[in-house]
Parts: structure tokens; C-alpha cells; sequence
């Protein structure tokens, strides 16, 4: 009887425990985001940073702010035999959007006279919705505009907690 009643008990706790919490969804998104360069919040040690407003197939992503933050930078990509128009960098970024941000380790490469950029994310740290998206990898490019700013062109993956 005693046994009875605890597997009972047992079976009825992880049952509603299944149901507390939902598996994240892990899926493919696209985005849009219209970076501009910004001074406000930034923290770069090389005074680069720019900022954006994410529109995206992803639900859970569009609407969120995208803050890039410049570490450091190397001429030439860091190869001497590169034209000196080709600029590496590093970073970071941060995505704010409804329930939870994350955050990503960023390098790329800028091409100065066409004002062309190509960026690999990889999300090192997420909170609340996002908490199980690290180690999930974006992939960023972008044109410099007429007028300032970057159009860029996201996707990756996302795993989204429901």
C-alpha cells in the first residue's frame, strides 16, 4: 500500500513537472537590422559602436535592439598581404527583445572602400527565452548606405524557450 501511494506520488510530480516547463525551440531565422553608428551606451575601448532595430521571421527576435561593440581592430586583416582596405575586427553584441537577451562573440571583416562588411556571431550567453541558445552561430553582412549606417542581412539559429 505504502509503495503504491509513493509511485503514485512520484508519477504524478514528474508529470506536472513535465508540463512546468516546455523543451526550447530550435530554429532558423532570417533579419534585417539598420545598424547606425552610436555613442550612447557605448563602451568600445576603440569608440565603435553601432546600434539597430532587428526585423526578422523569428517571432521571439524581431522588434529587439542589436548593439555592436567594437574590441579592437587590425589593418589588413591582420595578413600583410591583404590591401590595407581590409580591416578585421572583434566584439561583441547585444540583443535585447521581449523576454530575454543574449549575447555574442563577434569577428569580421570590413572592406573600407566599399563599405562591405562579413561577421560570424556566436552566441556565448542568453537569459529568460533565450537561455538555451548558446553556442548557436549568426552570421551578420552588411553595405555601408547613402547617408551613414550599414543595411545588414542576418540568419542562424535560435533555440527559443516557450
Amino acid at each position: 500500500m505504502k509503495t503504491a501511494f509513493l509511485s503514485t506520488l512520484i508519477l504524478a510530480l514528474s508529470t506536472s513537472a513535465g508540463f512546468a516547463q516546455q523543451p526550447a525551440q530550435c530554429r532558423n531565422f532570417e533579419a534585417t537590422i539598420a545598424l547606425q553608428m552610436t555613442k550612447e551606451g557605448c563602451l568600445s575601448q576603440i569608440d565603435l559602436c553601432t546600434v539597430g532595430t532587428v526585423m526578422s521571421n523569428e517571432p521571439a527576435l524581431s522588434g529587439a535592439t542589436w548593439l555592436f561593440t567594437a574590441h579592437g581592430m587590425a589593418e589588413t586583416a591582420g595578413l600583410p598581404s591583404l590591401p590595407k582596405t581590409l580591416q578585421s575586427y572583434a566584439g561583441t553584441v547585444l540583443v535585447t527583445a521581449k523576454g530575454g537577451t543574449f549575447t555574442t562573440s563577434t569577428a569580421g571583416v570590413y572592406e573600407t572602400e566599399s563599405l562591405a562588411f562579413s561577421q560570424l556571431d556566436k552566441i556565448v550567453k542568453g537569459t529568460d527565452r533565450f537561455s538555451n541558445s548558446t553556442g548557436r552561430v549568426i552570421f551578420l553582412t552588411g553595405i555601408g548606405r547613402q547617408g551613414g549606417g550599414f543595411d545588414s542581412h542576418a540568419r542562424g539559429e535560435l533555440c527559443v524557450n516557450e
